[in-house]
């Protein structure tokens, strides 16, 4: 590393540039190939949309998506530096019937279609490098933090106030009937297995530790923590987790109190139905949630709900746009384990992708305008969407239950809704997604810089000029 101020000679890159070694390396290497030679593998995989079974169901009224947005920004640069990280999360309703009456005329009739949306926005601080509470160590800053920013973000749609935190211990009951308590794998600060929390919080039960401990401690953020740098990650983490609550307090929230309308709606979140990082395990709590919901509302003789995760970047969207010449319009391609290991993530056949992060199957559907979709959608009434590969005993791969369509029978309605809601607006995209990311973003820019002015003023630091000077911050109580 460079001492500060100090610059790199012009010519400095040449011995790299010319060394044989970095050469001859990088011609040992490969990369995905972005033309496909004998489509075989990808048209014996796909089925037309008109060929699934559809589930007996209404047409879907209305739908409900999410998006988040986050950033951190540095409210004093340089050693040691100060870091907060801003959240914000939305979701929006469509009524899917004004939505499409819009365009009745050819015309996209915009007070319809405002007509047609409400939007629930929640938005919260965390601490970064450097800001703690006072008397607590900036990890555990983080942690009471992080289930503060839970506990009070809620919304109030069905009435009682339902906060994330009360999605959270949802997820560990069952539809209706949130956990009393949960248990953590590990105490954050002694490392002891089992402990039990409520919703306020609970305390270590080793006598040498009596650590205090939080429900949003089952997510592990604090694992990924850094007191002296950036923080990007654990933010974006904490983004995505309070996303999917999100979407458990709105699915929730219809069960308890109309669960028929649940059968009319189709929820939507940005990115795949999966969980990452050390939240992964929250994985089965998903899974778990949505059996049970399966499993009752089939009791009362009522539809499911629609359930999907649409991906607009990272490696299957990059995928999808290689083979989409491929695949003909209404047509979704499903992908079997060893396609993805082979041709998507570069693993071994027998690799077992997806059984630590997945409560919902990959596939990839060409709509009826030639876009390319990659979602997720889970199995029903339950069950693991991806299982590891089996062979026969000529050593071919078998068609695991995971892998048939039959499993999936909410697809084809799922695939129909979202192809009514599709928009030119960017490539590949849903109206509903389009409008949630609207709602959610941090603007870059003067966003930013608003954000940052936020910070230095709220923790009463030297404020950069950043041509805001009349801008106040909010008032909170």
């Amino acid at each position: 590393m460079p001492y500060e101020q100090e610059r790199a000679s012009r010519i400095g890159h040449v011995q790299t540039a010319l060394s044989p070694a970095i050469s001859e390396a990088m011609e040992r290497w490969q990369t995905p190939a972005l033309e496909v030679g004998d489509p075989a593998h990808i048209t014996e995989r796909l089925t037309s949309l008109d060929s699934l079974n559809r589930d007996d169901r209404p047409d879907p009224t209305f739908a409900i998506a999410f998006d988040g947005s986050n950033q951190e920004v540095e409210a004093r640069p340089g050693y040691p530096s100060v870091r907060v990280g801003y959240i914000q999360i939305a979701g929006v309703y469509v009524d899917i019937l004004k939505f499409l009456g819009a365009n009745s005329s050819g015309l996209v009739n915009a007070r319809q279609l405002e007509r047609a949306q409400i939007t629930q926005t929640v938005n919260s601080v965390l601490p970064g490098s450097n800001v703690f509470l006072k008397g607590v160590t900036g990890r555990d800053s983080w942690r009471a933090e992080f289930d503060r920013s839970f506990t009070e973000s809620e919304i109030t749609d069905f009435g009682n106030s339902f906060s994330l935190t009360d999605a959270l211990m949802t997820i560990h009951g069952k539809p209706g009937a949130p956990a009393s308590s949960l248990t953590l794998s590990k105490c954050p600060a002694c490392g002891a297995s089992a402990q039990r929390v409520t919703a306020s919080g609970g305390v270590c039960a080793t006598p040498d530790c009596m650590e205090k401990l939080y429900p949003t401690d089952v997510l592990r953020g604090y694992e990924e923590f850094t007191e002296d740098g950036e923080n990007a990650l654990t933010l974006t983490r904490a983004m995505n987790m309070a996303e999917r609550l999100l979407l458990i307090s709105y699915i929730d929230g219809f069960y308890r109190v109309e669960p028929r309308m649940l059968s009319q709606g189709i929820f939507i979140t940005d990115g795949p139905l999966a969980v990452y990082g050390p939240a992964a395990p929250m994985k089965s709590k998903f899974l778990e949630y949505w059996t049970q919901l399966c499993v009752a509302m089939d009791r009362r003789d009522i539809a499911p709900p629609l359930l999907v995760g649409i991906e607009k970047s990272g490696r299957f969207a990059d995928h999808a746009r290689v083979i989409e010449r491929h695949i003909p319009n209404g047509h979704v391609m499903m992908l079997d384990t060893p396609y993805i290991n082979r041709y998507v993530t570069n693993q071994k056949p027998d690799h077992y992708y997806g059984k630590d992060e997945f409560y919902g199957r990959r596939f990839i559907y060409k709509t009826s305008t030639g876009e390319s979709l990659v979602v997720t959608v889970p199995r029903v009434p339950g069950g693991h969407p991806y299982e590891k590969p089996r062979r026969d005993s000529a050593g071919d791969f078998i068609e695991v239950p995971s892998e048939k369509y039959e499993s999936y029978p909410t697809l084809r309605v799922t695939l129909e809704a979202l192809d009514l809601m599709q928009t030119q607006l960017y490539p590949n995209a849903v109206i509903p997604v389009a409008l949630a990311h609207s709602a959610s973003s941090l603007p870059l820019g003067t966003g930013r810089s608003v954000l940052t002015l936020l910070a230095q003023r709220s923790l009463r630091m030297p404020q950069d000029s950043v041509g805001l000077s009349r801008f106040k911050p909010p008032k909170y109580r």
